[in-house]
């Protein structure tokens, strides 16, 4: 299971990218003013200087001002009183702290077509905020988007009209949604920010899109290749992933080798689906390893039961392995190489086993898929980064997500193409 700490700390409460809005910046005037002679209407302007002198006093009384505004409401005749009015309450509301008649104002001088078109950007965006804040997600997002349109750049709309999908129970829609804001990024020559692409492994993981946290983790190793981030993103895939024991073990060599392995039940997995009766080296060096990370204690009966099965089988199977390479090239088919080659990684001979991977392919391996990814692997272990993505770039099926990991880390080698 992932931890939380793991993850890029998100905001508790509104939306997720981006802090809480204090007050509607520049957006109106810090008081009400005067309702002009030309353009207000005589009865408007009657009505509106008594809300103007309360609302200026310093001491205003927000009960006795909002109960003006119905009063006010039925005394606009034209677009001009609806912007004074609006502008107004915006301003009255920030300094009452009411939400509910700064949004009102907010309609009002939007309603008028006076707002210029930074005050217009601005409004928008705070009208997306207050349906975020009620869960009126789509309205958010229409306003997010008008914000947008009208040019507003103080806050970056994108990252929030994701969050609108987020919240509102459609985290596929979103997560692509998401991902073509940082591919825009990208073609502008631009770094997105690791939060934003933690933020949609995080979706991913919450609801379980094993696709989709496979294709934000690839792109936030490549973004940056930190011990963390690997962390962050193959714990989640192995949470996750569907795979059968064999794949996992192929991810779980991958954490390894990224230093993505922190917990107990990883190093268990790894052992287990090791095998320390088929792969005795390889699940000896786990063992340590998980000691001396203080996962695992020499005194867990895990590591005692498979320390002792592969200890003796160590010896053994370096003594067997060139006669088993030598069955393996006179073998009918790839059975015996694909063992061979298992045999080969598990002591960390890896260009041995690339070498009888590949006769196992020759030779018509059962699981292709499986012996290419091991192919893949024993490559990028042995140093043969370039081969090694062509290898992995044939993997298919059930497998291609484990590939996909093993071609993003190839990636961060910065390794060519094979020629």
């Amino acid at each position: 299971m992932i931890r939380r700490s793991t993850l890029a700390a998100m905001l508790a409460g509104g939306l997720m990218f981006g802090g809480a809005v204090a007050s509607i910046p520049a957006a109106a005037k810090d008081k009400p003013e005067a309702a002009k002679a030309q353009g207000n209407s005589k009865a408007f302007a009657a009505a509106y200087e008594p809300f103007q002198a309360l609302a200026n006093n310093p001491a205003a009384d927000a009960a006795a001002g909002k109960a003006m505004v119905p009063a006010l409401q039925a005394a606009i005749q034209n677009d001009a009183d609806k912007n004074t009015l609006g502008m107004a309450l915006i301003a009255f509301g920030g300094k009452v702290k009411d939400q509910q008649l700064q949004e009102q104002g907010i309609r009002l001088a939007l309603e008028s077509g006076r707002a210029t078109p930074v005050q217009t950007g601005v409004f928008h965006f705070f009208l997306g905020r207050f349906a975020f804040d009620a869960k009126n997600y789509a309205e958010a997002r229409a306003q997010f988007q008008a914000a947008q349109q009208a040019g507003y750049t103080e806050n970056d709309t994108r990252l929030f009209i994701a969050e609108t999908y987020f919240s509102g129970n459609q985290p596929a829609e979103g997560l692509q949604y998401l991902t073509g804001v940082i591919k825009q990024e990208q073609a502008a020559g631009r770094k997105a920010p690791d939060e934003w692409l933690l933020r949609g492994l995080q979706v991913a993981y919450k609801s379980k899109l094993a696709s989709q946290a496979a294709d934000y983790t690839e792109m936030l190793v490549k973004n940056d290749p930190t011990q963390k981030n690997w962390m962050s993103g193959l714990q989640v895939i192995n949470a996750i992933s569907s795979l059968d024991p064999q794949a996992q073990l192929d991810l779980l060599r991958l954490m390894r080798l990224t230093g993505s392995l922190t917990q107990r039940a990883e190093y268990v997995q790894y052992v287990q689906d090791a095998d320390a009766r088929r792969s005795a080296g390889e699940v000896l060096e786990v063992l340590d390893e998980g000691v001396k990370a203080g996962a695992l204690t020499t005194a867990d009966p895990v590591y005692a039961e498979n320390k002792a099965a592969a200890t003796p089988r160590v010896a053994i199977d370096r003594k067997d392995l060139a006669g088993l390479v030598a069955d393996a090239k006179g073998a009918a088919n790839g059975t015996t190489a694909q063992g061979a080659g298992d045999a080969a990684y598990s002591l960390g001979d890896y260009a041995q086993a690339a070498d009888m991977y590949k006769l196992a392919i020759d030779k018509g391996a059962k699981d292709k898929d499986m012996v290419l990814t091991r192919l893949g692997i024993a490559q990028v272990r042995a140093g043969q980064l370039a081969q090694a993505r062509a290898s992995l770039q044939q993997v298919g099926g059930a497998r291609a997500t484990v590939a996909k990991m093993w071609l993003a880390y190839i990636d961060t080698k910065g390794a060519a193409p094979a020629g």
